[in-house]
Formats: C-alpha cells, structure tokens, sequence
C-alpha cells in the first residue's frame, strides 16, 4: 500500500545537506581570517624555498603552530557570531505532524543543533576548540552566548546537545562520553525542557540525562545511567541504573564517602 503521506528523507537531506553547507561555511571563514592574519602580519616565512636548514624548518613549523592555534580562535569566535541571530527556543511539546510547518522553535533548535555539531565535531584542525572555549576569554563568551551556562571546568568536553537549555553548578564533575540534553523525543512531538545541574554534582561516564531534568546537589549519577525525561534527583541521593532510579542517600559532599564505579 502506498503511503499519501510526504516521504519525511526529503526533509532529512535537506537537513544534512543545510548542515554541510553551515559546517563548510564556518570551517572557511575561520580558515580564511587565519591566513589573512598569518599574511597581514608576516608571521609565514617570506620564502617557502631555500636550503631546507633547522633554522627555516624551526620558523616553518612555529608559524604553522601560530596558524592553528589562530584558526581555532577564530573558529570559536565564529561559531559565537553564527549563535547570535539565531532566537532562543521556547519550552514546550510541540507536534511534529506530517505535511503541517514546523513551529519557530523546532526550526531554531534545528540551526542550533548544526552549529553545536560544528563545536563538539570541529574538523582539522580544530583539535583545540575544546580547549579554547573553556578557557578564559572565549569562555567568558561562550557560557552566556553558546551555553552551557557552567561554572565548572572538565577534563573532556561532555556532549551537550542542547547547550542553550542546561545549567551546570560549580564543582560539577562528568564522566567520559556522558550526554546532556535539554530534549526528549515522542513519535509525534518533540519536548524542549530545561536541564539544571547544580553544584557538587557527579556524572558518571556514558550517563545519559534528558530534557527536564534536575540533579541537585551532591547527587551522583552512576556510569551508565540512563536518567528519563522530568526526573528530579535530590540532594546526595546516588541514583543508577536503566533507567535510573535511587539507590540510596549519600552523606553531604565533602564528608569523605566514595561511590564505587561512579565514572
């Protein structure tokens, strides 16, 4: 029987091929203000020929260093000026039914989700993104533009999907490939709902917290854990499982008690 409905992969390649375009266009105008500079500022050596000695090999290599290091400033900083026109998504269901528009800020949080794929997939050489979008100043512009909005500092960058939506605490600590969102996913709709992380706070590795979730403080998350939509964990309850569920209380941090197998 042939379906009247619209066939939903013209809508998904539009998406892949509008999020190719996007990628390509962030990757050259970072590319292109990094070799303005390297060149309006003589930091390449005048000659690319020459007798190949340690001295012009050590210039080389020291100006290629600065050209990416430069390159991935300015990929964050355009990553920063993409954010900007792009409106905050409202909390809320919205209907995801064939064949009728999507709502304002599904389309929003569609061009949200290209740009926060370009920072956390930054191809070569952006190998330093990371680094630079946690470290003051890029920092001071990325919490309050890009998001998250997070008064702690991590090892490895945890994949946020919506950045824009969770709230990470002070001392907050994220295991290994753990994933944060602020949205869940129905057969018809999607839900945009805030995600707080508050202070003291342990994410085990490969966790998965979804949109509406609260984690209050001292609570730890198990690795593993799969923590559903709306859950409200409360203060020093250590919660694992999937999906998760409370284990049992914890004493206040810093009261010298130690989760086995927490990251």
């Amino acid at each position: 029987m042939t379906s009247t409905q619209p066939d939903p992969r013209n809508g998904l390649r539009c998406f892949l091929v509008l999020d190719a375009l996007i990628r390509s266009a962030i990757w050259s105008a970072a590319a292109a203000l990094t070799t303005w500079l390297v060149v309006r500022f003589h930091i390449w050596p005048e000659s690319l020929e020459g007798s190949m000695s340690i001295g012009w090999l050590l210039g080389a290599v020291s100006a290629g260093t600065v050209w990416i290091l430069l390159f991935n400033v300015g990929y964050v900083l355009v990553l920063l000026v993409a954010r900007l026109p792009i409106p905050m998504p409202k909390e809320g269901r919205y209907t995801l039914a064939p064949g009728q528009p999507l709502p304002l800020s599904v389309i929003s949080s569609c061009f949200l989700a290209i740009l926060t794929k370009a920072r956390y997939d930054a191809p070569f050489p952006g190998f330093l993104v990371f680094n630079l979008a946690n470290l003051p100043p890029l920092v001071w512009l990325m919490g309050p533009i890009f998001g998250p909005r997070s008064r702690s500092c991590y090892v490895v960058d945890p994949n946020v999907l919506d950045p824009h939506m969770v709230e990470i605490g002070r001392n907050v600590t994220i295991g290994y490939r753990a994933i944060l969102a602020a949205h869940s996913q129905e057969r018809d709709a999607i839900i945009y709902r805030k995600t707080v992380i508050e202070d003291d706070v342990l994410l085990g590795g490969d966790c998965k917290v979804y949109g509406g979730c609260t984690i209050k403080r001292g609570a730890v998350v198990l690795a593993g854990a799969v923590v559903t939509p709306g859950t409200v964990i409360g203060e020093n309850e250590l919660w694992g499982g999937m999906p998760a569920k409370k284990i049992k209380d914890l004493p206040p941090f810093g009261a010298g008690s130690s989760v086995a197998n927490a990251t």
